[in-house]
């Protein structure tokens, strides 16, 4: 009975592995964008970094397309994360096999007969 009595300890949340996964993909993605920005600014891609140098304002332009692309590569790398959590690196042939499994079948054509519709086709 005393079992009962027993005070259960809170977990904290840097226990909680998917939290912890999302948080260090998140970092991840963030890195990532960073590297993508300066490769942008640094390549001057469609002349971008002349164009927000001469702004009014330069820093605006630049906070909007690191915004853009920590959201979008950020999602990226959390969303591949976790599609990948129940993969395993083996090459037994067992489900969750080879990363990039190869298909040797031949392919058939495919034929198939539709019906046509009474009165031709109408323009509308």
């Amino acid at each position: 009975m005393s079992d009962g009595n027993r005070a259960i300890a809170p977990r904290k949340l840097r226990d909680e592995p998917l939290i912890r996964l999302v948080a260090i993909n998140g970092v991840a993605g963030i890195c990532v964008a960073m590297l993508v920005m300066g490769g942008i600014f640094l390549t001057n891609i469609g002349n971008l970094r002349v164009l927000v140098s001469n702004a009014e304002d330069p820093v605006l332009p630049v906070l909007m397309l690191a915004f853009a692309l920590i959201i979008t590569l950020g999602s990226v790398v959390i969303g591949s994360a976790i599609m990948l959590l129940g993969r395993q690196n083996r090459n037994d042939g067992s489900p969750g096999g080879r990363f990039f499994q190869s298909w040797s079948g031949s392919m058939k054509q495919a034929v198939v007969r539709a019906p046509a519709r009474a009165g031709g086709s109408r323009n509308r």
